[in-house]
């Protein structure tokens, strides 16, 4: 996989909710296409299954989890745990990327707080690398509206952004210094990614719901000047079908 996995759990997140269910336990399967921003790496297209669990404190929703430790007057605080990008040097057709180091998946841990209200839902997370592959820090902030059309549609819409400390940006789109002999060394600082989308999910019958995602990120101008990549935004579509208990 090519792209930041940490994208697609975060679009999974949004669309993976189980609105009417009795069942805490939920099943799904998607497929979801992600472009790559490395140079001549293709968009990657991929089969997702998922098990979702939302208990009274704990939260499992696909590869991501959540503990409540506070929660009162539309107010929650929690701990979260959730794998992070990673990208295989050898997805990219070109010879001088291929040469590159493979960035390995990070797996990141830290502290999130949400407010849901009439205006919509606020969220917010500081995350740690806690393999120590970047061995940096994350933030996380994003806001949605949900628009129930009726009991079976909603439509959500989203904007949001992410904050890369300049570990991790350089982990994942910079150059070391003796790692290519086709690409002089590039540093990163701290980088902003924004990014907007709408998700939709309709409710089949009680037990059945399909839900849909379209995402776009506009990357950060350092990471657009990596010489290791040739995009200036990543598009993001998802398809899926839950079963829940």
């Amino acid at each position: 996989m090519q792209q930041p996995l940490l994208i697609l759990l975060s679009t999974l997140l949004v669309t993976t909710s189980a609105a009417y269910a009795d069942s805490p336990w939920s099943v799904a399967g998607g497929v979801i296409a992600v472009d790559s921003p490395y140079a001549n790496t293709d968009t990657k297209v991929m089969a997702l299954p998922m098990i979702n669990y939302q208990g009274e404190k704990l939260t499992l929703r696909g590869y991501t989890l959540d503990y409540t430790l506070l929660q009162q007057h539309g107010f929650s605080w929690s701990a979260t745990l959730a794998p992070g990008q990673f990208f295989d040097s050898s997805d990219s057709d070109n010879p001088a990327i291929k040469a590159l180091n493979e960035r390995k998946m990070s797996l990141y841990a830290g502290t999130k707080v949400s407010y849901a209200a009439n205006f919509g839902r606020l969220n917010a997370s500081v995350t740690h690398d806690i393999l120590g592959h970047s061995d940096g820090l994350k933030f996380n902030g994003d806001y949605n509206y949900s628009i129930i059309f009726s009991k079976e549609l909603i439509l959500t819409p989203f904007i949001g952004m992410v904050i890369n400390s300049s570990n991790v940006s350089n982990y994942y789109y910079g150059v070391a210094a003796g790692e290519s002999t086709r690409y002089a060394p590039y540093q990163l600082g701290s980088t902003v990614n924004y990014n907007a989308g709408l998700s939709l999910r309709y409710q089949l019958n009680k037990n059945w719901h399909l839900n849909g995602l379209v995402k776009y990120t506009q990357l950060d101008a350092d990471i657009e000047d990596s010489p290791i990549v040739d995009s200036d935004n990543i598009a993001t579509t998802m398809l899926s079908v839950s079963y829940q208990f």
